[in-house]
């Protein structure tokens, strides 16, 4: 067998952790040592072996990322695509965002290791992981009927329904923090990606309500300093916060990265620093503006006043009774 691929697109054929290339304690040694080189993990040896995605749950596979870890798995499984490019969604956001060498990785590896890498290592450690080669070279070599129409879901959050009575900016609110994170017809991948952007950005908004600061400038808007923001437990990824500022704009909600220093407010790998940044938050006219704004600081005070340690789980519902309650 020279070629058997994951859903992914990785050469399981090749990779060294396959059972069937991987049958030494030698064997699992090297794939060890090949992925602190190449990959940057390092593993015990004795982890290093995989029955490969393709092997149905009911032979109980032993996968290196676990049969119920990998959301792209998952996903192909649900569809009964046989690799992501048998998908009629291929190539999807969960697809094109998935780590994969490209054709100049064996090139940039040689230049930062001084020399040349041998072929052996090339196909094991390299060539094998280059997902995006693979999955596109698959897609090309099918037919029509070979393609399987990918099976939409949809992401519609569990909230409180609005209490009658309750201020226009107090209902602009809560239609935002109903619609945060909602999606429909998208991909089984994106599932629980898009459940976990909504609990980061229920947390985001929270924040700004509880501790944002209030400034007027032009306009009313609320800032939150890196250091409160970092302590929220939030996604602390430079581009993940731009994701989530995207996000928020699709509701009405500006909410903007400003730079406070030149350099030194990230790290070599894109984790933000406590230091030399900040977050704007803003709500545009046609998601009520300074008066849902308002509402936002108001509601939170009122459940962190009513419901103390257990307010947040109230927000995330976009639970407005107690605005109502004596």
């Amino acid at each position: 067998m020279s070629e058997w691929f994951s859903k992914c697109g990785c050469n399981c054929a090749r990779c060294p952790a396959f059972r069937g290339n991987n049958k030494t304690a030698e064997d699992r040694q090297r794939c060890s040592d090949g992925w602190h080189k190449y990959l940057g993990v390092r593993l015990n040896p004795d982890r290093c072996i995989c029955d490969g995605c393709q092997t149905p749950d009911d032979r109980n596979p032993t996968l290196v990322i676990g049969k119920h870890g990998c959301k792209i798995r998952r996903c192909a499984v649900f569809n009964g695509a046989q690799t992501c490019a048998h998908c009629s969604a291929y190539p999807c956001e969960a697809v094109r965002a998935q780590f994969s060498f490209d054709a100049g990785s064996r090139d940039r590896f040689a230049a930062r290791l001084g020399a040349p890498i041998p072929d052996d290592e090339y196909i094991a450690f390299i060539e094998t992981y280059e997902l995006h080669k693979h999955l596109k070279a698959i897609r090309a070599s099918l037919a029509p009927a070979d393609i399987v129409t990918m099976t939409p879901v949809a992401v519609r959050p569990r909230v409180v329904g609005l209490p009658p009575d309750i201020p226009p900016a107090f209902a602009a609110l809560h239609r935002i923090l109903a619609e945060v994170g909602a999606a429909d017809g998208i991909p089984h991948v994106q599932q629980a990606a898009r459940q976990e952007h909504r609990q980061h950005l229920l947390k985001l908004l929270w924040a700004f309500g509880r501790l944002g600061e209030r400034r007027e400038d032009d306009d009313p808007h609320l800032t939150l300093d890196g250091e409160t923001y970092l302590a929220q437990k939030i996604q602390s990824s430079y581009d993940q916060v731009q994701g989530y500022c995207k996000m928020l704009a699709e509701l009405g909600v500006r909410c903007e990265h400003v730079l406070l220093a030149a350099k030194g407010w990230k790290t070599a790998r894109g984790t933000l620093r406590k230091g030399g940044w900040l977050l704007t938050l803003a709500f545009a006219d046609d998601a009520g503006g300074a008066a849902t704004l308002e509402a936002l600081r108001s509601y939170t005070a009122r459940l962190d006043e009513v419901h103390g340690d257990r307010a947040f789980r109230y927000f995330a519902r976009a639970d407005m009774r107690a605005l109502s309650s004596d």
